[in-house]
Parts: structure tokens; sequence; C-alpha cells
């Protein structure tokens, strides 16, 4: 036996001792490894013993192998998750919850929305919610290692409203597609190829082959598709006649040498138009989009119903498009709510504005432009305008024309700031007084990104406290010499603030750092990925201060080797969810604390943390008994013959949750 044991150890099987009638421990089993076959080995054989003894052969035989089918008795870990959820309907019985399906799966949708990957653990409690969790699942995404299982997985999920494909290997896409239309879907509404693959055509033929995919699909997403060319776009139009959002990728990334180049031109773009009358939003990226005004007309003109337009073209794309096209838009689609435009350059019009085209735009809420496409005047139409904005994107252009963009856009900033909620500045030469400057315009700020300024903590202390509403600041890759400039002026709070991205800021202190903390005292997400001047003391301060943090971000922070720094002695309880430490200095005695304060640790990146062996790892598992994913890929002093330990290693007897473990040897 010894000799059997020592070999399969050498395989990496390992043995589980106990009872076949144990059900909890069945259901661990089940739940934590993925069988393809289960073979019943401790029945009892011999027809007089079943006669002498028959409830011995009905302990063994019968109720041993039903709890390896069932699992059941694991139905009371979903207590503390839906008791709440279930708004006093449910009654505590003698063996569980009795409860009726429809409620069940008002439940489990609630518990879908928070995160999807609850429904895998609820759908192995028991046959009862194996069978509604099938009901409330909406999403199912496609990837290379649950292609053999997709005909099991179309019959399975029978209300599935969206797919996404996401393979790499492109080949197999038209089959995919032909699959999906024998399942008999009856309401699928969205399908999104995040795949490198070149169109599947003859998938596309399939699904309009099937009467409900044809006439309910809403939302056809192609961003990942290279080649693309106007017959695609005639293809789509014929096949999808009831689409309402489109997204066509125009790149002429090419695996094989006879592949056709990509190509789109107006006479695809009219063909689309001419098609789909129930078209909400378009979005055209890439490098080979060869239009003209004409395109833009004829969307225009065709699809009253168009909403958003998007057009991301990139420096290498051969446009024609010019002013007097985007103003034809701008007059004619009185629907538009959002215009977006990154190409490497306009055209001035060819005519002289008799009006300002932007009064017409009476429904325009999100308005994304650069300084090359939009000179100082066309920045003062708008403004002018007074369209309803409430998102802005611009990005800032030359230094050189700085002074007159800046006026333009103050400008604007002065005419919309009692609808503006989220604006977006990037790529320019923005300092702390400009920021000063333009804060009494943005009282009713609730997101704002600032990226590749040269920027001080004066800007954050300025928005937090002339922003009451801010509850979302990004202020990356700011280029400044000194990162903290704290004083009693800026002693204010701002309780709104809930999220807080400052990553790269190769200058930032533990100072400045606890500042901020003391600043937005509720935040619940932080990253300050690369920011390589903090260390223990800072990153555990601002959990001090911050305790409702349950996202955090340190990756690449060298001289972190413990999140709670001098507060390694304090025994409260953290509310970290997911924490991405990748390629820091945590060590096992780093994760040991972890494991003691973060009980509800759902996620935890330590790649690359060669500082952490078996025994940190296990200290975490341990004791995070709601632990996911854990990423351990190119940890060198993890071995991978800690999965056995890992698997069987939680004190309660029901996991909550699935470990997804990825070495990389």
């Amino acid at each position: 036996m010894k000799a059997r044991k020592a070999l399969l150890n050498s395989l990496v099987v390992f043995i589980v001792k106990g009872d076949i009638n144990d059900a909890r421990l069945l259901a661990k089993l089940f739940d934590t490894m993925t069988f393809t076959h289960v073979m019943h080995l401790a029945a009892q054989a011999g027809v007089r013993h079943t006669m002498e003894n028959p409830q011995s052969y009905v302990h063994s035989n019968i109720a041993g192998h039903g709890d390896g089918d069932r699992g059941d008795d694991g139905g009371d870990f979903l207590a503390d998750r839906v008791e709440d959820a279930g708004g006093g309907v449910m009654k505590k019985q003698r063996h569980g919850y009795n409860c009726p399906d429809d409620c069940w799966e008002l439940i489990f949708q609630k518990l879908r929305e928070d995160d999807e990957r609850d429904m895998y653990s609820i759908s192995l409690v028991s046959k009862q919610f194996l069978s509604i969790s099938n009901l409330v699942k909406r999403s199912l995404n496609v990837r290379d290692e649950t292609l053999p299982l997709l005909p099991n997985l179309l019959r399975r999920f029978r209300l599935i409203e969206s797919i996404v494909i996401d393979t790499y290997n492109h080949q197999d896409i038209d089959g995919v597609l032909h699959q999906i239309s024998q399942s008999g879907f009856l309401n699928l509404q969205a399908i999104k190829f995040w795949c490198t693959s070149v169109p599947p055509r003859d998938g596309f033929k399939a699904l309009a082959l099937n009467k409900n995919i044809k006439n309910n699909l809403k939302v056809l997403d192609c961003s990942g598709l290279i080649s693309m060319q106007d017959k695609d776009l005639v293809l789509i139009a014929n096949s999808f006649p009831q689409l309402e959002e489109l997204t066509i990728s125009v790149r002429d990334d090419m695996y094989d040498d006879d592949e056709i180049e990509a190509r789109i031109t107006d006479d695809g773009v009219d063909a689309l138009a001419s098609k789909l009358k129930e078209l909400k939003k378009i979005v055209f990226q890439g490098n080979s989009c060869f239009i003209t005004d004409q395109s833009l007309i004829s969307l225009s003109s065709n699809c009253v119903k168009l909403r958003e337009i998007s057009l991301l073209i990139n420096g290498s794309a051969q446009h024609n498009l010019t002013e007097d096209g985007i103003d034809f838009v701008v007059r004619h689609s009185r629907n538009l709510t959002s215009l977006s435009l990154e190409l490497p350059s306009l055209q001035p019009s060819a005519f002289s504005l008799m009006e300002n085209p932007f009064t017409h735009a009476k429904n325009l809420h999100s308005l994304t432009m650069t300084q090359k496409l939009f000179s100082d005047k066309r920045i003062c139409l708008v403004a002018k305008a007074r369209p309803p904005l409430k998102k802005l994107n611009v990005l800032m252009g030359v230094m050189g024309q700085y002074p007159k963009i800046y006026g333009a856009l103050k400008m604007l900033l002065q005419a919309c700031q009692s609808t503006l909620e989220e604006l977006t500045l990037g790529g320019g030469y923005l300092r702390d007084a400009a920021i000063t400057d333009l804060a009494p315009y943005l009282s009713n700020m609730t997101f704002i990104h600032l990226h590749d300024h040269a920027l001080t903590s004066v800007t954050f202390y300025t928005l937090t406290k002339y922003c009451p509403s801010l509850e979302k600041l990004i202020m990356p890759h700011s280029r400044v010499q000194v990162m903290d400039t704290f004083s009693r002026g800026y002693s204010h709070k701002n309780y709104r603030m809930r999220h807080l991205d400052i990553s790269g800021n190769m200058l930032l202190n533990d100072i400045a750092l606890e500042n901020f903390g003391q600043v937005c005292p509720n935040l619940r997400f932080l990253c300050v990925r690369k920011c390589l001047r903090l260390t223990n003391v800072g990153i555990g301060e601002i959990l001090r201060r911050c305790p409702q943090i349950t996202q955090l971000n340190i990756n690449g922070l060298h001289q972190v080797s413990d999140i709670f720094g001098r507060y390694s002695d304090d025994h409260s309880a953290m509310n970290l969810k997911t924490l991405e430490a990748c390629m820091t200095e945590i060590n096992d005695k780093g994760m040991a604390m972890i494991g003691n304060r973060c009980r509800n640790l759902q996620y935890l990146d330590i790649c690359y943390c060669n500082e952490v062996t078996n025994k940190g790892v296990m200290e975490v598992v341990t004791n995070c008994t709601r632990l996911r994913d854990i990423h351990l890929i190119g940890c060198e002093k993890v071995s991978t013959y800690i999965l056995p330990e890992m698997t069987f290693s939680r004190r309660r007897s029901f996991i909550h949750e699935v470990v997804t473990v990825l070495v990389n040897r």
C-alpha cells in the first residue's frame, strides 16, 4: 500500500480517505475537482449478506452513490449569501431553506449581478439549484478550453442573451457560429468577436438561417475581426436587419499571404446604412477605413435612430473626411447623443459657416475630440451652442497652440458647467495653476481623468475641495518634480471619493499618500502601481485611514513587503477583496498578515514575488475562505505540488468558491 501511495504521489495523484456516505466531504470533492468519470467501487457484493443485513446494503450502495451524485447536503453554505436577498420569503426547515423556484431565481439573479462566478458554486449544491442557475445565466464566453464542451453548454443554457467569442484558434469560428445557429436560442441579442480572425462569412450565413437569431440580434461587435471588406458589410446588413449596435474593425493584419487586405469604402457603408433602419450606434476603428463625407451623409440620412457615432481611425488610413461631413451629421441626426472623433486629420470646411451646426445638437451628451480636429474656433462654436454635455473628452495638442486651445476649453467648461459630469483631459501641458483656474467650473463633476500632464498633489487637493460630488479621480503618469505640498489650507474632507488612480507617479512618497487618505477616507479603490517611492509605511497608513478599501493595486512596488507597515501588530480585519501585488517584495510574513487580516479576500495576484514560498501561500489559502483566484506565475519558490494541498486545506467543510491557480514553470 505504501509503495502504491508513493507511486501515486510521484504522479501528482492524491488519495482522500473518507466515508462514501459523508455528503459534505463528497460535496467538497466535487466542488474543487473537475471529474470526467466517477466509479463507485465501495459497494457491497453478495446476495446472502444483503438478505441478512439489508440496511447496510442501502447505506453503502444506495445512499453512498446518491450522495456522490447529488452533493446536496452542502446547501446551507448559501445561507449567509441569500438570507438578505430572500426578503423574508424563505423559511428555515429541518434540512435547509424552503423557497419557491421563482424566488430562488430572483436571488440568483442578484448574485449574478454581483459576480457571475458565484453561479458555479451554486449550481453544485443540488439538482434544483443547478436547474435554476441554468435559467439565470445570460452570457457565455467561448474560449479555446470551452470549445470541446460548447455543444453541451449550448444545450444547458437556453436563455443566453450574449455570447463572447475569444479563441486563439481562429480557424474554428465558422464552426462555432454554426453550432450556435443550431442551438435553438430564443433570445440571443448580442455576439461579440474578441478573437483575431478573418470574417466568418459562412458562420454569418448560418446564423441568418435561424429566424430567432436573425430577428432578435441587436448587438454585433466585430472589433476582433481583420481583413474586413465592403462585401462583409453587405453580408452583415442582409443577415441581421434588426441590428442596433455595430462595431466594425478595419485592420489589415493578415495571418497568411493569400488573405485579402482589409478595405472599407463608401460603397460598403452605403449598403449598410440602407438596410439597418434600427441602427442606433456605429463604431469604425482601424487603419484601413477609406471613407469620405458620403459615408457620414448616408448614415445620418438613412439611420434616423442613430444616437452614437465613433470614428477611431488610425494614422495610416487614407480617409477623406472634412468638417462639412461632421457638420452634416450634427445638423441632421437629431437623436445624436454621442460623437467621438479620433482621426489623424480632418480637412477644413470648403464653405464658410453660415450658422453654428452645434445649435442643432439638442441631445448631445458626450463629445470626444482632439486639438488636431477641432480648432479653438470650433470649440468656441460648441461652447456658444451650449449643448447638454455630460461627458467631455479632449486630447490637448501641440504646445505652440496651447494658449488658444486652453482659452476655448475654459469657455466650453464654463458654458456646460451645469450639466457636465465627466471630464477627460489628456496629452497636454496643463499645470496646477490651470487646474486651479478651471476648478470653479467643475463643481458638478463625478469623474475626472487627467493623464500625462505636469501636475502635483496641488491638483489633487484642489479637485477634491472644489468638486464635492467627485467620486472617481484618475491622475496617472503625472510629470512632477515634487509630489506632495500638503498644507493646512487643504485640511478638507471629500467623503464622496471612491476611486483613486495615481499610478506611475514616480515621485509620489509615503507622506503624500497618507495625506490623500486623510482627505478621502471613504476610498474603495486605490491604484498606486509603479509609484516606486512608496514603502510599507505608506501602504499601511492609507489602509488604516481608508478602512473601506476593497481593491488595491500595488504592482511593481519594490519596497513593499508587508501591506500593513507599522500596523502589523493590529489584528483588525480589513475589507480587501482584490489585491494586485505583482512584482513586489511580499514574503511569507507579509502573506501571513494578509491571511490573518483579509478574511474577505477573493482575488490575489502575487506573480513574480520571489520571496513567497509554499508556506506563505498556504497561510492565505487556509485563512481566506472566500478566495476564488490566486495567481502565482513566476513565483520561483512556490512548488507545483502545492495544488493538492491547497485544494484540501480549507477549514470549512464546503468551499464557497472555486480557486483558480496559475503556476508557471
